[in-house]
């Protein structure tokens, strides 16, 4: 990626200096490569893949105003302040992969990466930072803020190449499983494969597992974390019963004298989350309980 660093003052070159050791790029100092901001913005826009301004993020965006023409061909712009405390993406934070670089340089400075756009902010990849990571060109571009939209509802989406499709699955769905001693990992999975078959959605969509301090060593439940590569939590009596209050939840007389609390699969998944809400209440398989919860955005 060839990129450029301008900079404005003494203060401004010592950081673009310090960008240029340790990240890379060729700087431009006020004084010494250029005096006229304008016409050299205007000979770099087209000639380098990003444009790292060491100044007032203002004056960047009146420079670069007249310039940009598509998210897809104009390069990264990033604004560093002269104390190199924050670094800002500015333009093309995906397809030109200023948020990358944004998060490069924030790492070389020690200093605070901004960063925008929406689906970054929501802890998702939108569908033009795909593209760009395997480089390819998305068109029809009006149909990426439609495709970014659906990423950010929590939508699936559906990439295709040729007669290869790829559906990628937002994991946002908590399930707290309470089982009895020895069930095997297997008739867990086969209860969770039958609780998201329950709200048509696959297994694949399941982010977390949550159960009772109880079934910490459980074989089962633990295999069943490892098969999938997801994380378990456990959660104690004290903090189950506080969900079970909290919201009411149904209680077992059977299960509060196995494991000493009377809800696990529920209260273990609202442990959780902050906020979200079931998609499938408690139910019962043979010798398995499941609840799932969506995760809220």
């Amino acid at each position: 990626m060839r990129t450029a660093i301008i900079s404005l003052t003494s203060s401004g070159a010592h950081v673009a200096a310090k960008i240029s050791a340790k990240v890379g790029g060729q700087t431009f100092a006020r004084g010494k490569n250029f005096t006229n901001l304008a016409e050299l913005v205007a000979d770099l826009f087209g000639r380098f893949d990003g444009l790292i301004f060491v100044c007032a993020a203002g004056i960047a965006v009146r420079m670069i105003a007249p310039h940009i023409v598509s998210k897809l061909s104009d390069p990264a712009v990033i604004v560093v302040d002269e104390r190199g405390q924050n670094v800002i993406s500015l333009l093309s934070g995906h397809v030109g992969r200023a948020n990358d670089l944004t998060i490069e340089i924030a790492k070389a400075l020690e200093a605070n990466p901004v960063i925008t756009t929406a689906t970054d902010v929501a802890g998702k990849i939108s569908i033009d930072a795909i593209a760009s990571k395997l480089g390819l060109l998305p068109e029809p571009k009006e149909a990426i803020k439609v495709i970014n939209t659906a990423i950010l509802r929590g939508e699936d989406v559906f990439v295709t190449a040729g007669d290869v499709r790829l559906n990628l699955v937002p994991q946002n769905l908590i399930a707290g499983i309470g089982c009895r001693r020895g069930t095997s990992s297997l008739k867990i999975f086969e209860a969770l494969q039958r609780a998201c078959a329950m709200i048509h959605q696959p297994i694949e969509r399941v982010k977390l597992l949550a159960s009772a301090d109880a079934k910490r060593e459980e074989p089962g439940l633990l295999s069943l974390a490892e098969v999938m590569g997801l994380e378990i939590k456990f959660f104690s009596a004290i903090e189950l019963q506080k969900k079970i209050a909290e919201y009411k939840l149904a209680e077992s007389k059977f299960v509060l004298r196995s494991v000493g609390v009377s809800n696990v699969c529920e209260a273990a998944a609202l442990c959780c989350v902050k906020d979200g809400r079931f998609a499938l209440p408690k139910t019962v398989f043979k010798g398995v309980t499941v609840a799932l919860i969506w995760e809220r955005s």
